[in-house]
């Protein structure tokens, strides 16, 4: 019997040189569009504009919420009448992601520290979509400020000038902490006016650009006379320096003043009603009379002292010129008014805070004791180190740690800090028995703590 040779596949190696290497190429073009999409599968494309690309590239992610949906297809400058060009990304998303809302909202975000970045979108609430082959207005781009942009704000320059700054404030507020309790209570009426003031000039009727502007012009109309101008203020402190001269001789005529009306009184009884006017008026003058000699005085020195600097406006009038441009630039930046705005909310919400914080230190001083209690507990201690380091825990009756409550405990959960107008922490007194709560003595607290002392040679006591 004859045998028949073998027809299978695997037996002819053409066969399966072929067939594998056709699986290889297949694999190698999946691979290489991978990040474009794979061929055969539907996708969602739109097209994002934003002012600047920032270094995206392409293939860049699209991501939703940290997912990624797509890829940038493609990056294109397109002019426009202004003169800047626009970056239209192309955007070949999963058909899942689609359609995005109308609002939808794109911004350019870092990837990773090297300058990787990807798109990121925030789909808004819009009942309107956009199609496939739609578009992203440049409206509904976000702007970005890189990792890299901020650090180099940051130059050696300015980093010497911020240790300089911080040293010398250092020096500057030691030993003045009543002095800054001071400043702290003062903020709170200054922001009670403070946020309708901002609210004022954050409204658009205010027309704050306009008023900025105008300085603007005022200054640079009176730069060309600030000689004529240092030479006015000259004359006027001659002339100040002449009344000072003769205070005396002024107080003596607002002395004479009384004797000369009644003897005028007397002798003009005909024009009464005059008088009686005119008597009025001089009592309504006597008080500021009184003054005008010490105010005329202290306007002399003013004056005296304000000259030297007036004759140094000339060259501040020539490099005013370059802050007036910045000014300029500070008008026409179209975020200064949302700058206002944000600066007022933030206003508004620290009025809160410091109301509720200014009694703590301006009524009852706790940072100033803390402090000044603390380093003496720093200092003190045994061979094992300070009474900072450790905190034993006995077995007290009224050990918090303990299953049954103790009959001497004490404890208040509720802490005052001065916001009733008394200072109780650390003023308690001891009562026998079980306390949980505020002290029964809280309502004789003391309404202000003793006020601390700066350390030797740093200054007087504030």
């Amino acid at each position: 019997m004859t045998r028949r040779p073998n027809s299978s596949i695997v037996a002819n190696p053409i066969l399966v040189g072929t067939s594998t290497l056709l699986v290889v190429l297949v694999a190698v073009f999946l691979a290489y569009n991978a990040n474009t999409g794979l061929p055969f599968v539907p996708t969602y494309e739109v097209t994002a504009y934003v002012r600047d690309a920032d270094e995206l590239g392409r293939n860049a992610d699209v991501r939703i919420g940290g997912k990624r949906v797509g890829a940038v297809s493609r990056i294109e400058a397109v002019p426009t009448t202004d003169g800047k060009p626009l970056a239209a990304l192309s955007l070949k998303l999963d058909e899942t992601a689609g359609p995005l809302p109308a609002d939808t909202q794109l911004r350019v975000r870092p990837r990773s520290v090297i300058g990787l970045k990807y798109l990121q979108l925030t789909p808004g609430d819009d009942k309107r979509t956009i199609p496939t082959g739609g578009k992203i207005p440049l409206a509904n781009a976000r702007g970005n400020v890189d990792l890299q942009d901020a650090l180099n704000a940051f130059d050696t320059e300015t980093r010497r000038s911020f240790a300089q700054v911080t040293s010398e404030l250092g020096s500057g507020l030691a030993g003045r902490g009543p002095d800054l309790n001071l400043a702290i209570q003062s903020f709170d009426p200054l922001t009670d006016h403070l946020g309708p003031v901002m609210r004022n000039l954050a409204d658009p009727a205010t027309d704050l650009g306009g008023m900025l502007k105008g300085l603007e012009s005022a200054a640079a109309a009176t730069a060309p006379v600030a000689p004529q101008l240092g030479g006015l203020f000259d004359g006027a402190a001659t002339t100040l320096h002449a009344v000072a001269r003769v205070s005396d001789s002024f107080g003596s005529v607002i002395d004479q003043a009384p004797a000369t009306e009644r003897a005028a009184v007397s002798a003009l009884r005909v024009a009464q009603p005059v008088l009686d006017d005119a008597t009025t008026l001089v009592d309504d003058l006597k008080p500021s009379a009184k003054l005008l000699p010490a105010a005329a005085t202290g306007l002399a020195g003013a004056v005296e002292a304000g000259t030297p600097v007036l004759d140094r406006a000339a060259p501040l009038a020539d490099r005013l010129s370059d802050t007036l441009a910045a000014l300029r630039g500070l008008v026409k930046d179209p975020s200064t008014s949302g700058s206002v705005v944000e600066l007022t909310r933030a206003l508004d919400a620290l009025v809160p805070t410091l109301a509720f914080l200014n009694p703590i230190q301006t009524r009852c001083n706790y940072l100033g004791l803390y402090m000044r209690n603390a380093s003496s507990t720093i200092g003190e201690g045994d061979e094992n180190g300070n009474w900072f380091r450790f905190m034993p825990l006995l077995a007290t009756p009224d050990n918090p740690y303990k299953g049954n409550i103790g009959g001497d405990l004490h404890f208040d959960p509720y802490v005052d800090w001065g916001q009733d107008g008394r200072c109780v922490a650390g003023n308690e007194k001891y009562a026998v028995g079980t306390q949980v709560g505020p002290p029964v003595n809280a309502a004789s607290a003391p309404t202000t703590n003793p006020q601390t002392k700066p350390p030797a040679g740093t200054g007087g006591a504030r």
